[in-house]
């Protein structure tokens, strides 16, 4: 057997043990990774408030102008939608348009309006007619039919939507 010199068993050891160091800290290192990674995962899927910001509802960045939904009717409209839940079922917006109509027929979602700007004349099917300025709103239910008509100032409104698999 080969004896070694003090120092090559030193110099053997310290090899050695920083083997073992190194090996041990990508152990350790393997658990944690997926940990920090469930942790992120987590942080991100945590739910957060959703912000009505005011530039948006001041009509501010909102895109461009753009024929809505022209099978209904001739409205141009823009809008952001700011939320949506996971499953497409709810959803809320900000929603603007210029001077037009369109027609319902058996409304295939609920629906929640709230004019900030503007003005809406809802009329329905027995030709009922309402109008809602700034600071009034409606709610739309399912299956309703009639018209929705914007006066010649435009509008903008808030709109919360529970569309119950049909994502608006």
């Amino acid at each position: 057997m080969k004896q070694l010199s003090p120092q090559t068993g030193k110099s053997r050891m310290i090899k050695v043990t920083g083997f073992i160091t190194w090996s041990v800290t990508m152990v350790l290192l393997g658990t944690m990774v997926p940990e920090l990674e469930f942790s992120q995962a987590q942080a991100s899927s945590k739910k957060q408030i959703v912000n009505l910001d005011q530039e948006r509802l001041a009509g501010k960045k909102l895109g461009e102008f753009k024929p809505y939904e022209p099978e209904l009717g001739n409205l141009v409209a823009r809008g952001h939608e700011y939320y949506y839940s996971e499953d497409g079922n709810f959803g809320i917006g900000v929603w603007e348009s210029k001077p037009g109509e369109m027609t319902y027929t058996d409304l295939e979602y609920d629906e929640l309006m709230y004019v900030l700007d503007g003005g809406l004349i809802m009329t329905d099917e027995d030709g009922i007619e309402h109008s809602y300025g700034p600071g009034e709103g409606l709610v739309l239910p399912r299956g309703w039919t009639g018209t929705l008509a914007v006066p010649e100032a435009g509008v903008r409104k808030i709109w919360v939507a529970y569309m119950g698999g049909k994502k608006g």
